[in-house]
């Protein structure tokens, strides 16, 4: 019985398939095949990031989809994919017509940024691919987006150089403007993609409810009336541009997850007429219009993706709340149940004992049930806590040993040995009492002699060691009676597995029963 509860952002679907996907073998035809799909992909949104260019008039574009795209594709398959990013690449830059020079440095220049992000997303912060807590976003912000993009903005940079596009006084310019493109789309196209790819793992379709396509319908037509017009720099239409932004964030709690396909849609369509000139961006200076694509991309995308894994943990710690009460009310329903059979086996045994002196002998019968009440009073009131002190257990312990010497006289030989600093630690009620019992019953009952029983109680570390050792022989009696399983049961229910119950047999022919309770929780 164990109160814990496995959450459901720490192994998803979408994880168990990546980590199934990291064992196929780099030479292999399943990943040949799974790099000439990504290779397509990569080549498709590079061909899309092209159009991009022409918002700066340079060689570089404010949001880049294709780094976004190459990033997901190693934090879905590993490291064993990065040919996807090396092909399509090159494919892209080569259907441009690019210097071949600079075709080879920028497909190793994004090859090196995806194989970096991955490194220190999955093997130095453990990212999670399923997006449900707000630091997976984090490390997407501050480690995956912006270090590999550091050196592959460098190397792009320099094979413009190279080939004499870019002078070398251009390139603190160029570099920058290489990264925040690079930066920019990953924070747009890595979420989405792996929403996509969580939905594939999972064979389920994106079923969005009915009214989010009316949504999205509604955002394109938003994003429409605030681009769709040119020459409209440092106008009062300047608002426009960002008039889809409360639409997006309510998306964002009411869609979580698939808040991703509105930022990509309106990110990507407002990138667009800008690049074609049109909507409330444009400024007269090309690089003051790049300088306001990138402001816009930065609010929608970080904004969103963190609102949506803020609601995303919101909800998972809350289900894991409900798990949670609904283990304890169970734990709860389970220690009523055990302390309902517990009170009645201890008063079947003193009846019992009862009735044997009734005829033997009446005064002592008279005091029996005099000290049977007493006990009951005392155990009925400890029964109603979870814990109580350990003193508290042992006077009901003394009084019921006090009542089995009434009946064994001089064949109960009984000795306590307490550690006084184990007084206050706090127990289960009558738990302790239930290994005396037993050790009444299997000890003393079945002998005619005078036998031994000793009882101790030991602080271990931070732990208490409750210990009661008869004479006898371990048998089938001992471990399944009534008071062992309650023992156990209840254990399990407070401590899990923190809490150890043993019966053994000793070299010296006696039964020892102990339980060693964890530190005080």
């Amino acid at each position: 019985m164990n109160g814990g509860v496995i959450l459901p952002w720490e192994k998803g679907a979408s994880e168990i398939k990546k980590s199934r996907g990291s064992q196929v073998p780099f030479l292999s035809r399943r990943n040949a095949l799974e790099c000439l799909l990504g290779a397509i992909g990569v080549f498709t949104l590079c061909v899309i990031g092209q159009e991009f260019y022409k918002v700066s008039g340079t060689l570089a574009a404010p949001l880049w989809p294709s780094s976004g795209l190459a990033l997901a594709i190693l934090l879905l398959g590993g490291w064993r994919l990065f040919p996807a990013i090396t092909l399509g690449t090159i494919a892209a830059t080569q259907t441009y017509g690019d210097n071949l020079i600079f075709s080879f440095l920028g497909s190793l220049a994004n090859t090196l940024e995806s194989l970096i992000g991955w490194f220190l997303m999955v093997r130095v912060f453990g990212f999670s691919t399923s997006m449900t807590r707000i630091r997976d976003i984090i490390v997407l912000i501050l480690a995956g987006a912006p270090w590999g993009t550091i050196v592959s903005a460098l190397i792009c940079t320099l094979g413009l150089v190279e080939i004499g596009a870019v002078k070398p006084d251009g390139i603190p310019l160029s570099s920058l403007l290489f990264w925040t493109g690079n930066v920019l789309g990953i924070l747009v196209f890595t979420p989405v993609a792996l929403r996509i790819a969580e939905c594939w793992n999972q064979r389920s379709s994106l079923r969005l409810p009915s009214t989010a396509f009316l949504w999205f319908l509604i955002l394109t037509g938003i994003v429409l009336l605030g681009f769709c017009n040119r020459f409209t720099a440092h106008s009062i239409l300047y608002p426009l541009a960002y008039l889809s932004f409360p639409l997006l964030v309510w998306l964002a709690v009411s869609l979580r997850k698939d808040v991703t396909f509105a930022v990509a849609l309106v990110t990507t369509m407002a990138t667009g007429f800008t690049a074609f000139g049109m909507g409330p961006l444009i400024r007269y200076d090309a690089m003051a219009t790049y300088a306001e694509m990138t402001v816009f991309i930065i609010i929608y995308s970080i904004s969103c993706l963190i609102l949506m894994a803020a609601v995303e943990e919101g909800r998972e710690l809350s289900s894991r709340a409900l798990d949670l009460k609904l283990t304890a009310v169970r734990n709860e329903a389970e220690l009523r149940f055990i302390r309902a059979n517990l009170n009645p086996h201890f008063l079947f045994n003193s009846l019992n004992s009862i009735k044997s002196l009734i005829s033997e002998d009446p005064v002592k019968a008279q005091a029996a049930v005099i000290s049977l009440s007493d006990i009951l009073r005392t155990s009925l009131r400890l029964t109603r806590n979870e814990r109580v002190p350990l003193r508290e257990e042992l006077l009901v312990i003394n009084s019921y040993l006090e009542l089995q010497k009434i009946r064994h006289e001089h064949r109960l030989d009984c000795s306590l040995d307490v550690d006084p600093s184990s007084l206050d630690y706090m127990i289960p009620p009558m738990i302790f009492h239930q290994l005396v019992e037993n050790a009444v019953k299997h000890g003393v009952e079945s002998f005619s002699e005078s036998t031994p029983i000793r009882i101790r109680c030991v602080v271990e570390g931070n732990g208490l060691l409750l210990s009661v050792e008869n004479a006898g022989q371990l048998d089938f009696g001992h471990e399944s009676g009534l008071g062992i399983h309650s023992i156990k049961g209840e254990l399990a229910a407070l401590y899990g597995e923190k809490a150890v119950f043993s019966l053994r047999q000793s070299l010296n022919h006696s039964v020892i029963a102990e339980i060693r309770l964890p530190a005080e929780i």
